[in-house]
């Protein structure tokens, strides 16, 4: 009598097919979320691309480059949708085979005997299910040059979410957007601290802030300077030294050697001196706590400082560095 019922559950038990709408935003981005625990970072890629172009086996985060299957990088709201997708197909199943179980026991009862049965099925209410609305728009989209996989990140995206690429040229333009965006953002941000807490949280948070975003810039420049050096022609007739682009006097040095021009053919003298002040400022920020020596005043001539004073890094200084890498940059990179 209940031999479809049983068949039914049984195929339950194994593989399914079952139809599932994916949550897209209006322009055909899915949302995804890194599964590290130390990044959680949200970011987005267009449907087509996930699809075509990430691997079965491998998809990677693009701010921490963490890799793993590409189902691991669901959102908690889309496992939750294909949950209720799965009971909502299960459910409906079970109802559709107690219902023609009820009817056929009831077919098969005797019309004219004595006693009278009859069998029926009530299901429950199947659960409705609403189409997860997906995250706002990113702030930034990206394309990557390796694959060409179309991606979207609120903040910082480093690494291609389908081949794991790492472009010096983007994380270079994010770099120079972010920092601006931070510089502008500081004010009401240490209004906000000082309101929850005190002034000299607020100020505190603002010098290490200004300070860190002296170190990303250099950071972002020095990787910018040994990726587009890497692509000159004559690059196997030089072995340059490692990190011979945090130093600019070296490296402007270098780049004149590979036939290129020097740093001072693209800045005017005032824009050259700032820019050596200020990467020679990172480094004492980096290697000296901020604390200068005779070598920075040397290196850099700065005479603003006498030795065993500490760095003060202003939000002019930062957006100096800016306007000034950029422009180098524009140079190096024709």
């Amino acid at each position: 009598m209940f031999g479809d019922f049983e068949r039914a559950l049984r195929g339950l038990d194994g593989s399914v097919e079952i139809p599932i709408s994916i949550p897209l935003d209006d322009d055909g981005y899915l949302d995804r979320v890194c599964p590290n625990t130390n990044c959680r970072h949200e970011f987005k890629v267009l449907f087509d691309d996930w699809e075509s172009k990430v691997p079965n086996d491998r998809a990677y985060c693009p701010l921490c480059r963490h890799n793993t299957d590409p189902t691991d990088f669901n959102t908690p709201e889309l496992d939750a949708h294909i949950s209720d997708v799965a009971q909502a197909y299960a459910a409906g199943v079970i109802d559709q085979a107690m219902t023609d179980a009820a009817r056929a026991f009831n077919r098969s009862q005797p019309r004219d005997g004595f006693i009278k049965m009859s069998m029926s099925y009530h299901p429950g209410g199947t659960p409705v299910i609403f189409p997860v609305a997906a995250a706002d728009s990113m702030r930034q989209r990206f394309t990557c040059e390796a694959c060409g996989c179309r991606y979207a990140s609120i903040g910082a995206a480093f690494f291609c979410p389908a081949c794991g690429h790492n472009s010096a040229r983007s994380t270079f333009d994010q770099t120079i957007e972010l920092v601006r965006k931070n510089v502008a953002a500081l004010e009401s941000i240490r209004t906000t601290i000082a309101n929850q807490f005190d002034d000299d949280a607020a100020r505190d948070f603002v010098r290490q802030t200004l300070e860190a975003l002296i170190g990303r810039l250099v950071s972002a420049f020095q990787r910018l300077a040994e990726a587009l050096f890497d692509e000159l022609p004559n690059r196997a007739q030089f072995n340059p030294r490692r990190n011979v682009f945090q130093n600019v006097a070296e490296s402007s040095d270098l780049w004149e050697q590979a036939g290129k021009g020097r740093y001072e053919h693209a800045l005017d003298p005032q824009e050259f001196s700032d820019f050596v002040i200020l990467f020679q400022r990172r480094h004492v920020l980096e290697h000296r706590e901020g604390i200068v020596d005779q070598a920075y005043i040397d290196k850099s001539g700065d005479r603003s400082y006498a030795p065993g004073q500490r760095l003060v890094i202003t939000r002019s200084d930062v957006e100096r560095l800016v306007d000034v890498a950029e422009k180098l940059a524009r140079h190096l990179r024709k």
